[in-house]
């Protein structure tokens, strides 16, 4: 067995197998992943639990994550019914979609934003962990843990989880922890502000750090990194007109906002979320601002690029949402991306207090968005969820500007994204914010709902606007003269979505 990660004697007597491993975990156990993405999940134990569980063996748990898990966790786990209950974040695989979508029976989703579940650890509020799985990349010779590529809640489980299972995967990048900076915020009442006033500040340690006595063991393993098929890339080069169109409204909104004085040239730092949008969007950015950073949860593609190429120059970020050239050579070469590249944990990258310190410009993808501000992130039709909140509340409550994009229709102009009422809102009215399709940019800060309503109806889908105005002429109308402040037809709340489900769109029928 190759023990050359392992440089502490203490730890390398507790080397046992994956099977010795899963044998500590027992049924009805909550048990924690807290790695940020695919490439750090335990994949030797977790499927060696697998095994038990397909002998015949009942074995379900509770599981707390911090976002998508290896697929031998989040599909091959809950296709065996082993998932009981599972947060806060999902959206990578279909089976872990399904099961929480299901009527009866499946896993019970629970959908916090990513900031709070460290606290809710801490505080007890999840009930204790039983047992935490840790991917690591080796261990020093005083004991120190070698974080490998995506931070997570990993400190804040290794304290408080009752026993810990490490697996050291000898395909990890070793030297990715140069990247890490590994905080813990005081204890509260009475903690200290983090201490980040700029996105490039370092304020901890390179390693986590674990007491001995309560990791039950190590297990070595030597296995592919895996990246779950969402974050694969999809570039700027590939993005259909519409997308481009989004993207030119947005940059050509940010030079007005520095014209006209409320936006410095070097931008304040960027935060964004996946997909090909905000990877277009990133591209766009690039060409007409120098200097940029990023603060931000996950860390696309596209990003990761312009640091080589050097069009952006810090990125702070809890993972990396993304597999290609440049992240391969990261992980082979980490080395080369200190000053440029951090990796802090998801508490610290999604943290209330940091990002309005920073100001950040958010820039977050939605399903759909009402005629007053209100957003859907998360569900169809208001029932099956897609995803869950992740970081979006963290970003909407507390960035200098949020903003979010959306193309004004979907399935071929057969749903309009902009609705008169959101079928489940996850980001409310009030906090105001600038939503772009390929129609333009609504500008919704310093407007009442019935100010908003013209933005909303302008940047959406020519098929939609008459519809649009016309239902908020008939709820103006209904309201009276003294009860007008948001129109609404409550009778009508659903109207589009119920269309749409029974007739396959929301265009009315001539």
């Amino acid at each position: 067995m190759n023990l050359s990660r392992i440089e502490s004697p203490v730890f390398r007597e507790k080397v046992i197998t994956a099977e010795q491993a899963a044998s500590y975990i027992k049924d009805g156990m909550t048990v924690s992943v807290p790695h940020f993405i695919c490439y750090d999940s335990p994949v030797s134990t977790a499927r060696a639990l697998l095994g038990r569980r397909n002998t015949g063996e009942k074995i379900e748990v509770k599981l707390i994550s911090a976002a998508s898990c290896t697929p031998v966790i989040d599909e091959d786990w809950t296709n065996a019914g082993m998932i009981k209950s599972f947060m806060p974040y999902t959206q990578a695989h279909s089976s872990v979609r399904k099961s929480a979508n299901t009527a009866e029976g499946g896993l019970n989703f629970m959908d916090y934003r990513l900031s709070l579940i460290p606290e809710y650890i801490r505080s007890g509020y999840l009930g204790d962990i039983d047992v935490a799985l840790v991917s690591i990349a080796g261990i020093t010779e005083d004991g120190k843990l070698k974080p490998s590529v995506c931070a997570g809640y990993t400190q804040t489980v290794l304290n408080c989880a009752k026993k810990v299972i490490l697996e050291i995967n000898l395909q990890s990048s070793e030297g990715m922890y140069r990247l890490h900076d590994v905080y813990e915020p005081d204890a509260r009442p009475g903690r200290k502000p983090i201490p980040i006033t700029r996105a490039t500040d370092v304020i901890g340690s390179h390693f986590y750090t674990c007491d001995p006595d309560k990791v039950l063991g190590v297990v070595i393993t030597d296995e592919p990194l895996f990246l779950s098929p969402m974050w694969y890339p999809l570039t700027a080069d590939a993005a259909p007109p519409e997308v481009k169109q989004i993207a030119k409204n947005f940059v050509n909104f940010l030079q007005i906002e520095i014209a006209e004085g409320r936006m410095s040239e070097k931008l304040p730092p960027i935060q964004t979320g996946g997909g090909m949008v905000a990877g277009t969007v990133l591209r766009e950015m690039g060409k007409h601002f120098k200097g940029m950073e990023m603060y931000t949860e996950a860390v696309l593609e596209d990003a990761m690029d312009m640091v080589r190429e050097g069009s952006i120059d810090f990125i702070s970020t809890a993972g990396f949402g993304c597999a290609g050239d440049t992240t391969d050579h990261i992980l082979k070469h980490p080395e080369e991306y200190e000053g440029k590249l951090m990796v802090r944990p998801v508490e610290i990258s999604n943290n209330p207090e940091v990002i309005r310190r920073l100001g950040l410009i958010t820039m977050n993808n939605i399903v759909e968005a009402d005629i007053y501000g209100n957003i859907n992130s998360s569900h169809v039709n208001g029932t099956s969820v897609i995803s869950g909140i992740g970081g979006a509340l963290d970003f909407a409550q507390n960035a200098g500007l949020p903003c979010y994009f959306t193309l004004s229709t979907a399935k071929k102009g057969a749903l309009s994204c902009i609705v008169p009422s959101c079928s489940h809102i996850d980001i409310t009215e009030h906090e105001p914010c600038i939503i772009v399709t390929e129609y333009g940019v609504a500008d919704l800060r310093n407007k009442s709902p019935k100010q908003r309503v013209a933005e909303m109806v302008r940047i959406a889908h020519p098929d939609y606007r008459p519809m649009l105005q016309e239902y908020y002429d008939r709820a103006l109308e209904s309201c009276g003269p003294d009860k007008a402040h948001t129109p609404v037809l409550l009778e009508e709340l659903g109207a589009w979505h119920i269309r749409a489900r029974d007739n396959g769109s929301m265009l009315q029928k001539d």
